[in-house]
């Protein structure tokens, strides 16, 4: 809920009669990552989602999305113009079902489409990334207006049972000709952690990732190798997606840059984890583009991004999938033998 403070200090909520259709959402919650794989936006979800379709058929009706998430399962999402209420989550329960029964390679044979395609499933999970695992726990997303307390007591009965259950709330508001969506976690139960501590950057391993540096400019290239950093967008806010992701980084972290066309152009260490939001002055040419920012040590790095290591090129020679998040973790034999090129291919020119 959006509220107004008033000259007295306090709140009143905003009331709009903006009334968004269920299909229109449905088109503002997907992004485009890649000229073809589609994104679901991660600062809703609060996790990257990867789209295998929406107004998918199943059981002689229509899923609005279908997504598989980093462990290489199914999310169902329903969405309803108005409330949730009692009934919604059993039509949902429907598709549960339905999808429940496609798992591995037959999940991947029966939703294979030109965006949901083997390469766009290896490339979005990467160190995690198998085929024949695909969708062994399936779960449900319901997003709407409001919600009755009705569907949180099934979502209690969904958790006993092993089932993820997570309710988002959104709320439409149009003041004068400005229009503005509001989205926020009205419930959530989930079994077993959707984010593996393992993650965790205070406990885990160092690892090998990708890191996709949003922009395939050569200024841009530059200016991160003069500055020591790499770059993550979203909203540019304090404690916003791209906050979250740049932290979740440790000290030791191997990072490959990739940029969109040119594949991998070098590659640096973590050495102390120093985020920063810096401010469009701090930026260059480039004003507010992208500026959450870590501190990197380049080891290796190409002197123009047309010397870059080719996604088609790292898929034959390493088995590595190129990535269409902006994060995602590499194999660790695979990355350090993808290392070892990069030095050999940029030491010279770095």
């Amino acid at each position: 809920m959006l509220f107004r403070v008033t000259p007295s200090k306090s709140i009143e909520p905003v009331i709009s009669d903006w009334k968004l259709p269920e299909l229109e959402l449905e088109s503002y919650i997907i992004t485009t990552t890649d000229t073809s794989v589609k994104i679901l936006h991660e600062s809703i979800f609060g996790e990257p989602l990867l789209l295998v379709n929406n107004q998918v058929k199943a059981a002689n009706k229509r899923n609005d999305i279908l997504a598989l998430d980093r462990n290489g399962n199914a999310v169902i999402i329903e969405l309803k113009r108005d409330e949730g209420k009692l009934g919604v989550e059993t039509q949902a329960l429907q598709y549960l079902a339905y999808f429940s029964a496609y798992k591995g390679r037959d999940f991947m044979r029966n939703f294979a489409s030109d965006s949901f395609t083997e390469e766009a499933v290896l490339s979005f999970l990467g160190d995690k990334g198998s085929i024949d695992l695909l969708n062994q726990k399936p779960r449900l997303i319901l997003l709407a207006r409001y919600f009755d307390d009705a569907v949180f007591v099934v979502g209690e009965w969904l958790g006993s049972k092993g089932i993820a259950f997570r309710c988002i709330s959104y709320q439409p508001v149009q003041i004068q000709r400005e229009r503005y969506l509001s989205f926020s976690i009205a419930y959530d139960h989930a079994p077993e952690g959707l984010y593996p501590l393992i993650f965790s950057s205070s406990i885990r391993e160092p690892g090998i990732f990708w890191h996709n540096i949003a922009d395939n400019n050569q200024e841009w290239w530059d200016f991160l190798k003069q500055n020591g950093q790499i770059p993550a967008c979203f909203h540019n806010q304090r404690g916003d997606q791209g906050e979250k992701l740049l932290r979740k980084y440790r000290e030791g972290d191997k990072i490959i840059a990739y940029a969109k066309t040119y594949g991998a152009i070098g590659w640096g260490i973590i050495e102390n984890p120093q985020y920063d939001l810096i401010k469009p002055d701090q930026n260059g040419n480039f004003g507010d583009r992208c500026r959450h920012r870590l501190k990197i040590k380049w080891q290796s790095t190409a002197a123009t991004l047309d010397k870059g290591l080719r996604a088609e090129d790292i898929r034959r020679d390493f088995n590595i999938y190129h990535p269409v998040s902006t994060s995602v973790q590499i194999r660790t034999n695979e990355g350090l033998s993808l290392i070892a090129e990069l030095d050999k291919r940029f030491q010279v020119e770095s």
